[in-house]
């Protein structure tokens, strides 16, 4: 299913140290991680028994790993300092960690640029050109998929000279703007792709009774705001690019003028929810009074800062044989339906954690989904909602023990067993309500759907028992008959034996004068 392989060099030959057809030598763990924010890493732990235990060499040992059911490269990155230890019964093993490709931008540091009216793809291209004239040749990078756009390119652009490629990109492009970039390894070379969002819909949804195993929600509100404060372009000056003053030297445009003095607008709903908290938000393309006010107050009447995140433990389907959906992927979306928790819309995956060793300890973040307010306190009836629900399914499954209880009150003494395990389950039942609203989802509705397990099963067994009673009773009843027809019969014969033995007495006393 997985094969991992490592190169001495970018060049460098092949050779196998981990796959499903090596039935000798194999790596004793190992760990992707993905992060759509982040550059992916792979660890591993290898035996000195594979005879690559020593070849792991600072950045220029190569580590790639492919899913060889799909034909997908799953990491490629380089080594990173490795570690050996031994254990205290004098067992040896390496530590290996490794960086994606997207790091070879951290090995550039920008020169100092400064210019007006650049639009973000010739920013970018600037930016891959100044690493490229000082990275080894395998690290060259091109300009892929440019699609993320500003509100307005007449913006001023500057970059500091000590900041890496990478740490430039971040700050000026992605912190400002938003979206994602990813370096790909095609066979002609590298490419860099920045878009809002580096995502495709999968086939394969994440389904409660189908390949989901655990789901943890968190909700975080922390981030909501009950004052916004709008601020605009910076004010135009001459002599910014000039003398290489920092964009950040001027003051922004507001809304005092527009706004009866005051620099905030505030939502009193939001202030006694949770008190006053500010929130500032640029936009540099206004310039505008009046439209800055009216972006900000649209702003914080839909504003969507309460995050809410997943942690998943799903099998992935696309690796059992016979099924040909997608597999999991870091940034796609897939349908999570999970009814008893009011889940059922399309998710991504934000963060991943694929184990070679052991794939179903693989786990997902899907989330950061931001939330509306409407949106909170819908959740919020939602999981209220499955609560009593949960909640009346074990109402029901007692009520139906209570009763039939009662009925067995007057029932045959052999049913008395039977009575004792129902006594114990609405015991069990009785605990399930209490404890409800602080157990999670998993656990309730494992221990619910056991609970009924055993509540019908005694109840068929009732059945049984019930009837066994009838054929005893019935049995017992025919037996009764036949014993009393049986006695009849037998006083009768005793009467013709007392008979017969009268009329031989007499006979003899009557032969004996």
């Amino acid at each position: 299913m997985y094969r991992v392989t490592v190169r001495q060099g970018w060049d460098g030959q092949e050779t196998t140290i981990h796959s499903e057809n090596m039935s000798s030598v194999k790596l004793l763990s190992a760990k992707i991680t993905k992060d759509v924010d982040s550059i992916d890493s792979f660890a591993f732990n290898i035996s000195p028994k594979s005879s690559q235990y020593n070849a792991f060499k600072y950045r220029t040992t190569f580590v790639k790993v492919t899913n060889t059911k799909l034909g997908k490269v799953l990491f490629e990155g380089r080594v990173l300092p490795t570690t050996d230890s031994m254990d205290s019964s004098g067992i040896f093993d390496k530590s290996v960690t490794c960086e994606g490709l997207t790091a070879f931008l951290h090995d550039s540091i920008q020169d100092y640029y400064a210019l007006s009216n650049n639009d973000l793809k010739s920013f970018l291209s600037h930016m891959i050109d100044v690493h490229n004239r000082q990275v080894d040749s395998y690290k060259r990078i091109k300009l892929g998929k440019v699609t993320v756009t500003s509100p307005s390119d007449n913006v001023y652009k500057s970059i500091d000279d000590s900041k890496t490629t990478y740490d430039t990109i971040k700050e000026k492009l992605i912190d400002k703007y938003g979206g994602e970039i990813r370096v790909r390894h095609e066979s002609d070379g590298l490419y860099l792709d920045y878009m809002p969002e580096i995502a495709t819909l999968s086939s394969q949804d994440i389904r409660l009774a189908s390949n989901l195993l655990s789901l943890k929600r968190a909700v975080d509100p922390s981030e909501a705001y009950s004052v916004i404060k709008p601020l605009g372009a910076r004010a135009e000056t001459t002599t910014q690019a000039e003398e290489g003053e920092s964009d950040i030297s001027q003051p922004r445009l507001t809304i005092k003028t527009v706004n009866n003095g005051s620099l905030f607008l505030s939502s009193q709903s939001m202030i006694q929810k949770i008190g006053y908290v500010v929130h500032a938000e640029v936009w540099d393309d206004v310039k505008v009074p009046s439209i800055l006010k009216s972006k900000g107050q649209a702003m914080l009447d839909s504003q969507r800062e309460i995050k809410e995140q997943f942690q998943v433990t799903a099998v992935d389907l696309s690796l059992l044989s016979g099924m040909t959906v997608d597999s999991f992927e870091c940034g796609n979306y897939h349908q999570t339906i999970n009814p008893l928790m009011g889940i059922d819309e399309r998710l991504r995956i934000v963060g991943q954690s694929l184990d070679l060793c052991e794939p179903l300890n693989s786990t997902l973040s899907i989330g950061d989904k931001l939330l509306g307010q409407a949106d909170y306190e819908a959740l919020i009836r939602k999981q209220n909602e499955a609560i009593e629900e949960i909640k009346g399914r074990v109402a029901s499954q007692t009520a139906r023990i209570v009763t039939i209880t009662e009925e067995m009150k007057t029932t045959n003494a052999a049913l008395s067993s039977a009575q004792k395990e129902l006594t114990s389950l609405k015991t069990e039942y009785d605990k399930l309500i209490e404890n409800i609203s602080d157990a999670d989802f998993k656990t309730i509705t494992t221990k619910l759907t056991e609970l009924e397990k055993q509540t019908t099963t005694i109840i068929n067994n009732l059945g049984e028992i019930g009837q066994n009673v009838l054929d005893l009773e019935s049995f017992k009843a025919t037996q009764e008959g036949i014993n009393s027809g049986q006695l009849a019969i037998n006083e009768q014969q005793k009467m013709k034996n007392d008979d017969f033995e009268k009329r031989i007495f007499a006979l003899e006393q009557g032969g004996n004068k």
